[in-house]
């Protein structure tokens, strides 16, 4: 099987079909109930993606799930039927998805697939799921905090919960204290550590920490040399204004 998952991880899901295809029979429930898992996980890899190809995929989750539900197997169908609802169909169902979200955190052996799941359904908090107001939708998520069993879980959920701040022009000071949290876990490598430091940088500077500012400025030029995003914030830092088009030769 170890082959075939390396076809699956690859993101070769006909090959990884005509692999596990190709296996001889087993005698083994495990080694079955493992194969069975697989041929469901490569329908969601096959494209196209088709909707009687995802019932096909659906039902096979279920049955895993129906056989036994005490074993990551079970764990990990419950979080892609969840996926499935929530990406692949035509007609999403956020509803169901999020259901199984939480039946996936809740489930004793969650373990990585439930903090997955806890993310996913942060996110549906945040822009799907029914809410009163923005604020509200905040309030869920971070609810979501409590139970993370990972650092970097709370790291991503800090995170998130920025950005939507942000997004529904909530108060920043939210937002920065988000983005404070999610530094201090740290872990985050490339475009996305710079993004994130390019934020608290505009952030810190926007509420008049400008020492804070320039650490995490000189950081950014540091850690990501390339970021082009560096020298307007230099400027910002150092007072002056944005260049109006057509100072550097450009036509106004």
């Amino acid at each position: 099987m170890s082959a075939v998952w390396r076809q699956v991880t690859a993101f070769f899901a006909k090959e990884a079909m005509w692999a596990l295809e190709a296996l001889p029979p087993t005698p083994e429930a495990a080694t079955q109930r493992e194969r069975d898992f697989c041929h469901a996980v490569i329908l969601l890899d096959l494209q196209p993606l088709t909707e009687s190809r995802l019932d096909d995929a659906e039902q096979r989750f279920h049955r895993l799930r129906a056989a036994r539900n005490d074993d990551e197997i079970a764990v990990a169908a419950g979080y892609l039927l969840a996926r499935s609802r929530q990406l692949y169909r035509q007609r999403p169902d956020h509803a169901e998805a999020a259901r199984l979200y939480r039946e996936t955190m809740a489930h004793p052996r969650g373990g990585p697939w439930a903090e997955l799941a806890r993310v996913k359904l942060a996110l549906l908090e945040l822009y799907v799921l029914p809410a009163v107001n923005p604020s509200a939708r905040i309030a869920a998520a971070r609810t979501l905090l409590t139970g993370a069993g990972e650092d970097f879980t709370r790291r991503d959920l800090h995170r998130l919960i920025a950005r939507a701040t942000l997004f529904y022009d909530l108060d920043p000071a939210g937002a920065l204290a988000d983005l404070l949290a999610a530094e201090a876990i740290g872990g985050l490598q490339g475009e996305p550590h710079a993004d994130q430091l390019v934020q608290l940088t505009e952030l810190a500077w926007e509420f008049g920490r400008t020492a804070e500012a320039a650490r995490f400025h000189a950081r950014l030029v540091a850690e990501h040399p390339r970021d082009v995003r560096a020298w307007g914030l230099a400027e910002k830092l150092a007072g002056r204004p944005a260049p109006a088009r057509g100072r550097f030769g450009h036509a106004p």
